[in-house]
């Protein structure tokens, strides 16, 4: 490329970045900002990585220079072109720089360190995870702050839509998620397109599968199968591959793109955790509506990924329970210093669920020598005993607020 052509592109990408802000979200107050470090900012696509590092440079009052490598007009940039940017940056004397999406390109380490030696802060957010640690483990090493964007919570779903925070409204977000541009439009075809995005771009060409196929059907069989357990050995028949090796090497790919995240279950034995059935989250119940199975059932399994995203939030550690009666506690969290607590989801108590909902987190609560625990409905409130065990049932508009 030459020097005008990207000037051009960055130019053309700060107006267009600057024509509609949005909503601020909440991990705006935790983005961090500190010269001689990059702040890297992760996340799945369009969950709001460039349009929270646009709303950080419009309220910073510092000169920041973006540029988003996602961008069909950067589409012939290369490893090469870093000089010629760093010439520009040079010349325009920012106070910060933004990388968007930058992990594509060979030596962005190597660049991005170059900066921070010359006094800048940087910001770099990209797509994958694992890659990007990878890279900021060998090259930039104590030089950077990390932080990890999701689609909108609840409490900012509902501060977009303005809506109460009660159950109806637990119950659209269930429905529609957080992403902000399906939220706001409600356009099933943005979750299609992003769903083959994810899979044909940040899997498929980054690591170079002849056959897309398999993937595509492991990631539509685990959005549809949230929150239940999952044996990743077994599914070789479901998905058309010879080895188990691949199964699990394509599980590692939708975690490293932030599509889904593994819940182990709990043991004291580490070798005990890896040969136990998973739970599997998604992202965001959005694309686990692509593929779902049109069952009252599902209520529950989303409401139980919403939880999960929420708790992990705040949690050091989160497992689920099995006892020996392969009754279920959905969550035991661990927090920074070491203390437990045990979850239970359920979308709604009635007679025929309520003795295997209390008895799995009763049995959590007492392996951990817990006097209780707690149920998050949809909208039910109320206080039980069982086994022993103190339960507070709480509605998940009240239990998402707190």
């Amino acid at each position: 490329m030459t020097k005008s052509e990207i000037e051009a592109a960055i130019d053309e990408q700060a107006a267009e970045a600057g024509l509609a802000l949005g909503m601020r979200r909440d991990a705006f107050r935790d983005l961090p900002c500190e010269k001689k470090f990059a702040t890297i900012l992760t996340g799945v696509r369009r969950c709001g990585k460039s349009t929270l590092l646009a709303q950080w440079a419009h309220d910073s009052g510092m000169r920041v220079l973006s540029v988003l490598f996602d961008d069909l007009r950067l589409m012939d940039f290369s490893p090469s072109d870093f000089k010629l940017l760093g010439k520009i940056i040079a010349e325009r004397k920012p106070q910060a720089v933004a990388l968007d999406e930058i992990q594509d390109i060979d030596g962005w380490e190597l660049f991005v360190n170059g900066l921070l030696n010359l006094g800048y802060a940087v910001f770099v957010t990209g797509s994958n995870a694992k890659m990007l640690s990878r890279e900021l483990g060998t090259k930039l090493t104590g030089r950077h702050l990390d932080l990890q964007l999701l689609p909108f919570s609840f409490s900012e779903f509902c501060r977009f839509k303005g809506l109460e925070r009660k159950g109806e409204s637990i119950d659209e977000y269930l429905r529609t998620g957080g992403f902000p541009a399906y939220v706001e439009s409600g356009n099933r075809q943005i979750l299609v397109e992003l769903f083959n995005d994810i899979i044909y771009r940040d899997i498929a060409v980054r690591y170079n599968l002849p056959n897309a196929a398999p993937v595509k059907h492991l990631a539509g069989y685990l959005l549809g199968h949230i929150g239940t357990r999952i044996s990743p050995s077994r599914l070789k028949d479901a998905i058309h591959v010879q080895s188990a090796k691949t199964v699990l090497e394509y599980f590692d790919h939708l975690t490293e793109c932030c599509m889904i995240r593994r819940l182990e279950q709990y043991s004291e034995s580490p070798k005990a955790r890896m040969l136990a059935p998973k739970k599997v989250y998604a992202c965001d119940t959005a694309l686990a509506s692509l593929f779902d199975r049109g069952k009252q059932l599902n209520l529950g399994h989303k409401l139980e990924n919403v939880l999960f995203w929420h708790l992990s939030r705040m949690a050091k550690d989160i497992t689920y329970h099995l006892d020996d009666k392969d009754r279920e506690c959905d969550f035991v969290v661990e927090d920074e210093n070491g203390s437990f607590s045990v979850v239970q989801v359920c979308y709604e108590l009635t007679d025929d669920n309520r003795e295997r909902e209390f008895g799995g987190l009763a049995s959590a609560a007492k392996r951990f020598g817990l006097k209780s625990g707690i149920v998050v409905t949809c909208n039910q409130s109320d206080e039980a005993i069982h086994d022993g065990c103190e339960i507070s049932v709480i509605p998940a508009a009240d239990y998402l607020s707190m």
